[in-house]
């Protein structure tokens, strides 16, 4: 319980309603919050052409891409939501199907489509490239359309 004298112990703070608000507030948005400055590198391995089977869309934890291959070949996308930047590789969830973005709810499709809002752009689809050995490269500085694929 706290003491009404300012020697006594425990001290009381009062704190007011509207610093508690702002103070408390401004530790959830900072804790999770959009990542808006967030850069991709330029090239990210996305594992080898073997491990990725058709139907499948697979993160790449923390780095903010995707890598899938549908019946047309192998495909890359970014999963930083077009909302407010938040990298959904780490705060949501990202298969074939759906891709779910935990800071305010929009849901893309497998291809990076925008179905819930508040997202109203769709994800950038990005360049990919297979080396000698089966190796996949995610070139997240290469914009490419969405109809792009690697062949495989």
């Amino acid at each position: 319980m706290c003491a009404s004298s300012p020697d006594a112990y425990p001290p009381c703070m009062i704190v007011s309603r509207r610093k508690l608000l702002v103070t408390g507030g401004g530790l959830l948005a900072a804790s999770c919050g959009p990542q808006t400055n967030q850069t991709l590198p330029a090239l990210i391995s996305a594992g080898r052409v073997s491990d990725l089977a058709t139907g499948t869309l697979r993160a790449i934890a923390g780095m903010g891409v995707a890598v899938g291959r549908d019946a047309r070949g192998i495909y890359a996308l970014s999963v930083i939501c077009t909302h407010a930047g938040c990298d959904m590789s780490v705060d949501g969830a990202v298969s074939a199907s759906s891709i779910d973005c935990a800071c305010h709810g929009s849901v893309f499709d497998g291809l990076g489509d925008v179905l819930r809002g508040p997202a109203s752009a769709p994800l950038p689809h990005l360049l990919v490239t297979e080396d000698a050995a089966g190796g996949l490269t995610i070139h997240a500085d290469q914009s490419v359309p969405s109809t792009t694929r690697l062949p495989a």
